[in-house]
């Protein structure tokens, strides 16, 4: 089987300002630097460093992963596209592309005593004390699923990256006075005495009559529209109907298996423990007492206070590159001499070697097969998207076309733009993505571009019909307009009435006096802010905004859910910002944040600028049609 590699993301490490870089990206989109030139071979090029597609494919299974672990459940492709997460992922390895290439070119070096310092101040790897724990940092590697070279040698990279994040982000920063004015601003709140008079407290409604029936129909006409449909004839090319019609020969499967046959290795792994030191001295200490015959275990005791650090089954490749020839030299249960990391000073044994496996070709035969399959497919598909093209443009019909090619067509009698039938069911089986806006973008009896879908696949369409939306008869939604007419009729007699207890008020009539009379109740709200909608503080969402019109004493009035509501403001409760330093820093932060993001992001248009983006996207299609 192929070879498995580990997940690289540092998890436990976050920079903030280069979190909002990214988290920008993931905003932006990436969708104004996809171009699909022959010569790129990898799924992008930042200036001149590829990003390769076996790298994107390692990270967008881990995040498929990630996201799938916060759900409760294995995300399809489908589902991971319909979140974007193919795009974010892409965005990301992008932005830190940017940043590396700029590294590079200053000449930015992070010293071992960098990386071990932000390490040890790591909290996920700090014990009670808060002091650095071996054994803390090793179960967070092995919960990452990564090899402590791997980890450093991503931490080295972040830390660049941070670097120049900070250099070009730092400097800003939202004076107090600012942050003060927006705290009292945003905390100012209110306090009403209220009254709600609810529409179903309106009952004596009329009969309507036909011609007020009429006229609502009429009035309110997008309510009661049938909407535009369309019949549609349609092709479709699946890469993955393509494959399950190759059939691959012995001879292609062999062959596959000897061009593949180092990648198909098993790498040689190692069970590895190790002593970490502070200082060369102890290390020298502990080789001299092993060499002098003392147990592995006795000296890591002795000297450290805690039994030795197990670090798994480990491929040489996840071991950090100071110590990893060492490694996977020494002799199974011997110690190594002391090796140097920028994480300390290391004496390793090997308690356990499995040798490299070669492949057997029984055992990967199945894979093989399918993936020689899917390629072809890829071929296949390209090449019948080429010649449908050349059918279609030397005149030929979709029918026609498809016929000499061997292509089943698919008739869609009436679809809405929400692809639902008449009935309100949903048709079936649709391509992803674009279908339904390229079905209704395209003119009655013409067909549209092949266009790509979702994994890779084609479709082209032909509008045979279209039934123009309209308004469905009367007679047809009769029991709908009634209802709605009711409904209208039952809010505005409740606003005329809540009116009509409003101007009382405001001539010096106690609410409480109204409410008895109308068999109301008065309330009192929360303090509420200008931007409060949570229904357990406040009747309305257009409640706030009124209250912070008016002056104590003064009434107003505002449309609730279910019903309308007479308020009358009683007290106002400035903010104070010398009372709540801690929240004043915090909108402070909030500002300079968006205006470190800002710059930010006004960089990074500058690199791009600077080194130039490309993706390949037919490329991405082709990898994702195989996930």
């Amino acid at each position: 089987m192929p070879k498995k590699r580990k997940n690289i993301v540092v998890k436990s490490v976050t920079f903030a300002l280069f979190g909002m870089l990214i988290a920008s990206f993931a905003v932006w989109g990436i969708g104004d630097i996809f171009r699909t030139p022959a010569q790129i071979r990898a799924v992008a090029e930042v200036g001149e460093q590829p990003i390769h597609q076996r790298d994107y494919a390692r990270a967008l299974k881990r995040e498929i992963n990630r996201v799938g672990r916060r759900f409760g459940a294995q995300l399809e492709i489908d589902q991971a596209r319909a979140l974007g997460i193919p795009d974010q992922v892409l965005s990301q390895m992008i932005g830190r592309a940017l940043f590396d290439q700029k590294a590079a070119g200053l000449a930015l070096l992070v010293t071992d005593a960098q990386v071990r310092r932000l390490v040890h101040r790591e909290p996920a790897f700090q014990n009670s004390l808060g002091e650095f724990d071996r054994n803390r940092f090793d179960q967070q590697l092995r919960a990452m699923g990564m090899g402590e070279g791997e980890y450093i040698e991503t931490l080295r990279r972040d830390i660049t990256r941070q670097q120049i994040a900070g250099a070009v982000s730092e400097a800003a920063a939202a004076p107090r006075q600012l942050a003060e004015a927006l705290y009292r601003y945003r905390e100012e709140r209110r306090v009403a005495r209220v009254l709600v008079v609810p529409n179903d407290s309106i009952t004596d409604l009329p009969t309507p009559d036909p011609a007020a029936l009429e006229a609502f129909h009429t009035e309110f006409s997008d309510r009661f529209m049938a909407p535009e449909r369309r019949g549609v004839t349609l092709i479709q090319l699946r890469v993955a109907d393509l494959a399950a019609e190759v059939t691959v020969s012995e001879t292609r499967l062999r062959e596959e298996f000897e061009a593949r046959f180092e990648d198909l290795v098993t790498p040689e792994r190692r069970t590895i423990e190790q002593i970490v030191l502070g200082d060369e001295e102890t290390a020298r200490e502990a080789e001299t007492r092993l060499n002098g015959g003392a147990g592995f275990a006795t000296v890591a005791r002795e000297l450290t206070g805690a039994d030795p650090v197990g670090l798994g089954a480990l491929e040489k490749e996840d071991l950090p590159m100071e110590l990893a020839d060492a490694a996977f030299s020494i002799e199974v249960e011997t110690a190594s001499a002391p090796l140097e990391s920028p994480l300390g000073w290391h004496i390793l044994r090997v308690l356990k070697v499995e040798p490299a496996k070669e492949p057997i070709f029984a055992d990967v035969r199945e894979q093989l097969a399918r993936d020689i399959a899917m390629d072809l497919a890829v071929e296949s598909r390209d090449s019948i998207a080429n010649q449908l093209d050349d059918e279609l443009a030397a005149g030929a019909t979709i029918e026609e076309a498809g016929r000499s090619l061997g292509l089943a067509l698919r008739y869609i009698d009436a679809i809405d733009r929400r692809g639902k039938t008449p009935a309100g069911e949903p048709v079936e089986d649709l391509p992803p993505d674009r279908f339904l806006a390229v079905a209704f973008e395209t003119a009655a009896g013409t067909e549209s571009l092949l266009t790509e879908s979702g994994g890779g696949d084609y479709f082209i369409l032909r509008v045979d019909a279209v039934t123009p939306a309209q308004l469905r008869p009367l007679d047809q939604v009769r029991e709908q307009v009634i209802e709605l007419w009711r409904a209208a009729q039952r809010a505005k007699l409740a606003r005329e009435k809540a009116e009509a207890l409003a101007e009382r008020a405001k001539v010096g009539n106690e609410l409480e006096t109204l409410a008895a009379e109308a068999g109301l109740v008065v309330s009192t709200t929360a303090p509420i802010t200008r931007f409060e909608t949570a229904p357990a503080r406040t009747p309305s969402p257009a409640l706030a905004s009124k209250l912070f019109r008016i002056q104590p004493g003064e009434v107003t009035t505002a449309t609730a859910p279910e019903g309308h509501i007479v308020a009358k403001l009683i007290e106002i409760q400035p903010a104070d910002p010398a009372a709540n330093a801690d929240d004043v820093a915090a909108v402070k932060d909030g500002l300079t944040g968006a205006l470190q993001g800002d710059l930010l992001e006004q960089f990074v248009t500058t690199l791009r600028a600077e080194y130039g983006v490309t993706v390949n996207e037919r490329m991405i299609e082709d990898l994702l049609a195989t996930f």
